[in-house]
């Protein structure tokens, strides 16, 4: 009889650990899954963070601009649980940060650096 009890022991032991394990992988599944789709928020956070047109006949407006985008990015780049997302955003705001009137006299070379950033960062989330 003891032996009897030892055994249904073990077994709903055993039964036991399996569930958890079971469980384990579906929380990591969850996870992973939550951290995918916390990526591709932040990307979509950060694309619209920054798209907007410069404003040749008020550059004040577009430093205006880049600066309140360069915050927002900021603040996207610590949700970002990938090291590429993460650098993307950070390098795309600090060129926003960075920018001034004398940027804007001669906008072309500023919008294509903004552009080749933004399409780093649309590249580093597309392979997320």
């Amino acid at each position: 009889m003891r032996t009897s009890l030892i055994a249904v022991a073990v077994a709903g032991g055993l039964a036991l650990l399996t569930g958890c394990s079971g469980l384990q992988d579906a929380a990591d599944t969850a996870a992973a899954a939550s951290q995918t789709l916390s990526n591709a928020q932040v990307c979509l956070d950060a694309v619209g963070a920054v798209d907007f047109t410069p404003d040749a006949l008020n550059p004040q407006n577009t430093v205006e601009q880049s600066r309140t985008a360069a915050e927002t990015l900021n603040g996207l780049a610590g949700k970002a649980a990938d090291t590429t997302v993460n650098d993307a955003i950070r390098d795309l705001s600090d060129t926003l940060a960075a920018v001034t009137l004398d940027d804007l006299a001669s906008p072309v070379v500023w919008v294509q650096r903004k552009t080749d950033q933004a399409a780093a960062l649309l590249q580093a989330c597309s392979m997320r």
